[in-house]
């Protein structure tokens, strides 16, 4: 934990808090589903139960089908080795197995017809976009990170991605997240803004990207993918320059410090002198 701290202090080129010479963030994973996660956690269904019905009652139609079969294949296998003895009873056999097998077939499809018709009432955009705080909450005046286990994993299973790989790209996520608001810059200044969600969130994913770009494509991935899911945005691959960086980290501090100036006049300023790339990084 400390060692990637470290990176990430560098990375951002900011301090977290410290106390008698030790940083004193703190970084916890929980079991609790938090009531944002609640969604999530039930799945894609809107009606769990009725479709669970809706199963069972498939497989029992199925069985039906198979009770009205199984005990008329000793008699057919006997009829085609040799024919039967008396081709009436054998003609009321075949159009009684018939009538049977047209009813319960007509019954299976319609249970059919039903299941998927709830199958597709229940798709991903009853669960997305996913509240950020069904993973994990940042705490700025105790600096402190909480992530939240189970939704990590039970998301990481309804994408079909590593969860081990999510959790680590979440963790540093949150991290850079808490370092923007509770650190403090390399002259002891720190945060002087309130809210505005929106650039903190993007100025966070900027550098969650940047860090790991250089540590692994899967990372990378379950990052992307766990971004949609909230209704972040990804930064263009122009930011990853070195240019780029050393750009977003002086109007990052002067963001950071002054109360009035929006993040894109910040933006335009430190752009001044190359006017050509100052929209590099609007996120609208």
């Amino acid at each position: 934990m400390s060692s990637l701290r470290l990176e990430i202090e560098q990375a951002m080129g900011l301090k977290f808090p410290e106390r008698n010479g030790e940083a004193i963030v703190r970084f916890e994973e929980s079991m609790e589903v938090p009531r944002a996660a609640e969604t999530l956690m039930r799945g894609l269904y809107r009606d769990p139960e009725r479709v669970r019905q809706g199963f069972k009652l498939l497989q029992q139609e199925t069985g039906s089908l198979i009770d009205i079969l199984m005990p008329r294949r000793s008699r057919l296998r006997e009829w085609a080795d040799s024919l039967p003895d008396r081709p009436k009873e054998a003609e009321s056999f075949l159009k009684e197995t018939t009538e049977q097998l047209l009813i319960r077939e007509q019954r299976l499809v319609q249970a059919e017809r039903d299941l998927v018709g709830q199958l597709q009432e229940s798709g991903l955009e009853d669960v997305f976009p996913i509240p950020l705080a069904a993973f994990g909450i940042c705490t700025y005046r105790d600096p402190n990170v909480k992530l939240f286990l189970k939704p990590i994993g039970r998301f990481a299973e309804i994408v079909q991605i590593n969860p081990e790989s999510l959790r680590q790209a979440i963790r540093v996520h949150f991290l850079f997240l808490l370092l923007l608001i509770a650190g403090a810059d390399l002259d002891g200044r720190v945060y002087a803004r309130g809210g505005e969600d929106e650039v903190i969130h993007w100025l966070t994913s900027v550098y969650t990207f940047r860090f790991l770009k250089s540590q692994s494509t899967e990372l990378i991935q379950c990052y992307q993918e766990w971004v949609k899911a909230w209704g972040g945005k990804m930064p263009p691959q122009s930011l990853f320059n070195e240019r780029a960086c050393e750009k977003t980290r002086a109007a990052m501090v002067f963001w950071r410090r002054q109360l009035n100036i929006s993040w894109e006049e910040c933006w335009h300023i430190v752009n001044q002198l190359e006017p050509e790339s100052s929209n590099v990084m609007g996120f609208n």
